[in-house]
């Protein structure tokens, strides 16, 4: 309805943006920065942040940005696993050789990680996301995929992404030990109100809007409902195009963005 009243060429604020389109607001242009940093040193990296704050969007912009031939990704969105199911998991992604037993499947995977590393000449990188879901035995055994050479060597680059409550699981006494591993982190913020307008603006134009669709009011009207959370922002201003449209105006104001809100 709304992209053929509004003639956009696509939805705005659909969640299938390329890489090369995703705004380069200054909390994502610091993640990259300290990815890139791991790229050189390895190590373990903590992304934390509210839900839709745009932490996987962050991290698949990165990870397409890294030369195939070079990096050998492997994503783990199920985490509500045990240690046994997370090494399986890797060790298939990363061609080690199977086994039944816990202990000789960790002695493939980390056999197959430094087969990548220095064989085959591509850097593992290992995502976790929702990694505040993981059991508490599962984020126990976790230094151990980092532990090289009597804990001497980092031949990948491991990154934990979860919710805000993830940092305070780490900071408890019996996962301490992972928390002092972390080589990086960052705790990602929400929009604030100047980045909320570029953001709109930028996603617009990607559409094809050729005028400014939402009042100003609108635009701080939905920067509150929403906190600067971008999932919440594109639910909202989307909920309120098309009450706009609905009523045949091409102008959304800020009572459309407040009728929207309360849908979410």
């Amino acid at each position: 309805m709304i992209q053929t009243f509004f003639n956009f060429r696509r939805m705005p604020f659909s969640k299938d943006l390329k890489s090369s389109e995703l705004l380069d607001t200054p909390a994502r242009l610091e993640i990259t920065a300290r990815l890139d940093h791991l790229r050189k040193h390895k190590g373990l990296f903590l992304l934390t942040g509210a839900p839709g704050t745009g932490k996987t969007t962050s991290l698949r912009g990165w990870v397409d940005s890294l030369p195939e031939l070079s990096y050998r990704v492997v994503y783990i969105p199920l985490t509500t696993i045990s240690p046994y199911d997370l090494y399986h998991f890797i060790n298939l992604e990363l061609s080690g050789e199977p086994a039944h037993r816990k202990s000789k499947l960790f002695v493939n995977l980390q056999a197959a990680i430094l087969d990548s590393c220095s064989v085959s000449r591509r850097l593992p990188v290992i995502i976790i996301d929702d990694a505040h879901c993981l059991p508490s035995k599962t984020l126990l055994e976790l230094p151990m995929l980092l532990n090289f050479k009597m804990d001497s060597f980092d031949p990948l680059i491991l990154i934990l992404s979860g919710h805000d409550r993830l940092s305070s699981r780490l900071r408890s006494p019996s996962l301490r030990h992972l928390d002092q591993r972390i080589t990086l982190r960052y705790e990602m913020p929400a929009l604030d109100e100047d980045d909320t307008r570029i953001y709109m603006d930028h996603r617009l134009r990607l559409a094809g809007a050729d005028q400014n669709l939402f009042e100003s009011a609108a635009i701080l009207a939905l920067h509150k409902v929403s906190r600067g959370v971008h999932r919440l922002i594109d639910r909202i201003a989307t909920d309120a195009l098309t009450i706009a449209a609905a009523q045949n105006r091409r102008i959304v104001t800020d009572e459309d963005v407040y009728t929207a809100s309360k849908t979410i």
